[in-house]
């Protein structure tokens, strides 16, 4: 019997199946008559619909409907045409049916009842339908946005991976007007090329330095050049979209250039064009020419003062388009007088901690103007080009400069470091190199890395910035950040939410139904290969589902254990008829900003996320988040909280959905809550007795629930605490670092003090104070050491010699 022949089009590659089951599956069409055409195929070689079994027809229709749902989430298509093909036409090798779902949008042909098209075989052997190019072209008049939606729908198009712009000037409103498009088609591998001119000295040094940002960050995604016109003059404006491989291509000609006025609020004639050949070759004639030469921060240098006085000059007049001044608000204003009154009284270095939410790097971009070199430390890439982009809205015309593995700028105004490279290249800076350096997510600073940076300079003054200064290991924050006793500022999460500068929440405790006993712990987190098995399956992901649609808002942003995870969790979402999307930094991800604006736009319900949101990442309008991970550290559980409680509106209440399990680390979530309200981090039996009574002494409008059996899973996890995993801590510790714990960190480990004392018979692992060695006390953000516990100020709360 002869067995039945493959599809042909498992020629392609499964990383490019979209959505599949048993018997189908679904992939993108090579040649979309929309974007988003999508072909569904039997996994065998069927030639009609009618040659097709019942099963396959089922599992093609299914795959037909999760196609729509995705197309209708990531694409916002409005209808569909879906039909499907049966037979051999003339020419083709093979007859094999496939369904096309082709989606549809407004405007996207001119005809909109469609027409004849027919099936040709790629060279992928592939079986792909094609529409023919059309020379079809549409005027945009200007003074309605249409050119702005517009280029925003080119640069969001994945048919076209090489973008071509050529504009006589840029100005920064037109690139602030962009950005997030710019930011779209980078992180979906589109090629941008930039080419305008310094012509006039009409282009803005803003608007070039935040092109230059841009192209530093993916240089391989963003060119810029500059066509150095001395007398000649520079007229061209021209937004070209074309598809390297398949030759998809559309144009935009005519009189905007890259500014607000020119795409938005001007008068302007634009000619939106399919033929794109002559565009596209006069655009590699100019981009190659001698006189256009690659942006850099030294052209940069050298075009300041000929922009400056081509500004005051009168022989070219040209309106000036100003942004709206980035100002601090009231909180950002007290820290600012606070960091003035302490440089007033000789103090030189000083901790700011501000919640989530609240600008804290605002507060050190608008402090930094009064130094002339600046050093900005964190991390994380992400961080640093965020924090830059936080500077270049308050100094748009500063030299501002990255310093990591990719990037080198040491001799930039502003430098943006990372610690991993900073530390390794300590040598290169003299120690008075920078007037003002600034040091990020200060709550990794006792780190010996953060160590060695702070001990190398010495600068007018040294900012501390966090908005969590716990500590898991309990090193003293502030001894690093010079001889104050308190922070220089603090508007913590609770000064915040009183103050009306933050939302309320009210957080909601789920029992997980996964077991983490099994899963293997090492080194304070579980094993992410098993975490990830655990977590991925069709009951958890039910149970989430059933918690998000009981609890949920509007705008809900969902954190996951690893990318797999996240992907995982949004294709079970979308298969229910959510709109939803993972991002994350792996090439499965959808496009982070894209995403981020339709979240706020009312277009998707749910983001999931790896990490990517849980530092210095701003995500506004987030009215809910599901934490579907463990969090380790209270600092990244009160990061991924302070993700939704901007105040973007008035009466937002932040909802908080938190799926706990049965492994002690999940102690650390009511603890971290409780301590929002206390002046020191609390005990576990004070959490346990707030667990049971659901007071938390949280601001009004907050509460916290706990399902009823999470509580008597607490108390297993308070008794289990005070037996067997204590010794089982501590012998992970004492193999990771080489020396027993300290009680400062089994405390922070969420076991009980008076366990600490009776696990002494555990061959002495925990360290624990006498009356001949420093008494450990907790104070506010920090733990010290202090002899014999002499000087105890009236906010620490002491333990006694026997915790």
């Amino acid at each position: 019997m002869n067995r039945p022949a493959p599809s042909p089009f498992l020629a392609v590659p499964h990383s490019e199946w979209i959505e599949s089951n048993d018997l189908a599956f679904a992939i993108y069409d090579r040649y979309p008559v929309t974007p988003g055409h999508s072909l569904v195929v039997p996994h065998r070689q069927v030639a009609t619909w009618w040659d097709a079994t019942r099963e396959e027809q089922r599992a093609i229709f299914e795959l037909v409907d999760l196609v729509r749902t995705r197309l209708q989430v990531e694409r916002a298509a409005k209808a569909f045409n879906v039909g499907f093909n049966a037979g051999a036409l003339a020419g083709q090798t093979v007859a094999h049916t496939h369904v096309h779902v082709i989606p549809r949008y407004e405007g996207d042909v001119p005809d909109p009842r469609g027409g004849i098209r027919w099936v040709v075989p790629s060279k992928a052997n592939y079986l792909v339908a094609r529409s023919p190019h059309t020379a079809n072209s549409v005027l945009l008049s200007g003074g309605d946005d249409r050119l702005l939606r517009k280029l925003r729908g080119l640069f969001a198009d994945r048919r076209f991976d090489r973008v071509d712009l050529v504009v006589s000037f840029v100005m920064r409103s037109g690139v602030e007007a962009l950005a997030d498009a710019f930011e779209s088609a980078r992180q979906r591998g589109a090629r941008i090329r930039v080419l305008t001119t310094d012509y006039l000295g009409v282009t803005e040094v803003a608007a070039l330095a935040r092109l230059l940002d841009w192209s530093e960050d993916a240089p391989d995604r963003l060119a810029v050049r500059v066509f150095q016109s001395g007398a000649t003059s520079f007229h061209p404006k021209s937004y070209v979209f074309w598809g390297s491989q398949d030759g998809e291509a559309q144009g935009i000609v005519g009189s905007s250039n890259l500014s607000r006025s020119g795409l938005s609020a001007g008068i302007e004639w634009n000619l939106v064009v399919d033929a794109v050949d002559d565009l596209v070759r006069q655009f590699e004639t100019l981009w190659s020419d001698a006189r256009s030469v690659p942006l850099t921060h030294a052209w940069l240098d050298g075009y300041r003062p000929r922009s400056r006085a081509a500004i005051e000059s009168r022989e070219f007049m040209v309106v000036r388009e100003t942004l709206e001044e980035v100002v601090p608000h009231l909180v950002q204003r007290e820290a600012l007088e606070a960091l003035e009154r302490a440089r007033s009284r000789g103090t030189r270095a000083g901790l700011v901690v501000m919640a989530t939410g609240l600008g804290k790097t605002f507060v050190a971009a608008f402090d930094s103007r009064h130094f002339q070199r600046v050093l900005f430390v964190a991390h994380r890439a992400e961080i640093l080009r965020q924090s830059r982009d936080s500077f270049r809205r308050v100094r748009p015309e500063a030299d501002l400069g990255l310093f990591n593995a990719e990037e080198r700028m040491p001799t930039a105004e502003v430098v943006f470091a990372s610690v991993q490279t900073l530390v390794r290249r300590l040598d290169e800076f003299a120690p008075d190199a920078f007037d003002y350096v600034v040091v990020d997510e200060f709550h990794h600073a006792a780190a010996a890395s953060y160590r060695r940076i702070i001990d190398h300079f010495q600068p007018r003054f040294l900012l501390g910035l966090t908005a969590t200064p716990e500590r898991m290991d309990g090193q003293a924050l502030l001894a690093l950040c010079g001889d104050e006793d308190a922070p220089l500022f603090e508007c913590n999460l609770v000064d915040g939410i009183r103050r009306e500068l933050l939302c309320p929440f009210e957080y909601f405790g789920v029992h997980d139904s996964v077991d983490f006993s099994p899963i293997p712990w090492r080194n304070g987190k579980f094993d992410s290969d098993a975490l990830t098995k655990a977590v991925e399956t069709r009951e958890r992901a039910d149970h989430a589902l059933r918690e998000w649609r009981a609890r949920a808002q509007k705008r809900t942003l969902a954190f996951c254990c690893t990318v797999s995870h996240a992907d995982f969790m949004a294709r079970h979402f979308i298969s229910a008829g959510v709109r939803a999307v993972a991002v994350h930094s792996e090439t499965t991800s959808a496009p982070r900003a894209e995403s981020i604006e339709r979240l706020k736009a009312g277009e998707l319900d749910v983001v999931f996320s790896v990490d990517v949101f849980n530092e210095g990442l701003d995500v506004p309008s987030v009215d809910t988040i599901l934490m579907l991970r463990p969090s380790e550290s209270p600092v990244v559980f009160l990061q991924q909280l302070g993700r939704g409680l901007r105040r973007d509106q008035p009466g937002k209440v932040l909802r908080v959905v938190d799926f706990i399990g049965n492994h002690r680390s999940f102690f650390l979530k009511p603890r971290t809550l409780l301590s929002l309200g206390a002046t020191s981090m609390p005990s576990v039996a004070a959490t346990l007795k707030a667990i049971e009574s659901g007071e938390f002494g949280l601001p009004p409008g907050c509460s916290v629930d706990y399902e009823l059996d999470l509580v008597d899973v607490f108390r297993r996890l308070v008794r289990m605490g005070a037996h067997d995993e204590l010794e089982e801590w501590c012998r992970e510790q004492l193999a990771e670092t080489g020396s027993r714990p300290s009680a400062d960190q089994a405390f922070h480990a969420n076991f009980d003090p008076g366990a600490m004392r009776r696990k002494q018979s555990a061959g002495g692992l925990v360290r624990l104070p006498n009356a001949d060695r420093p008494t450990w006390r907790w104070g506010r953000g920090r733990s010290v050491l202090e002899p014999g516990g002499v000087g105890c100020a009236s906010s620490v709360r002491r333990f006694p010699q026997s915790a």
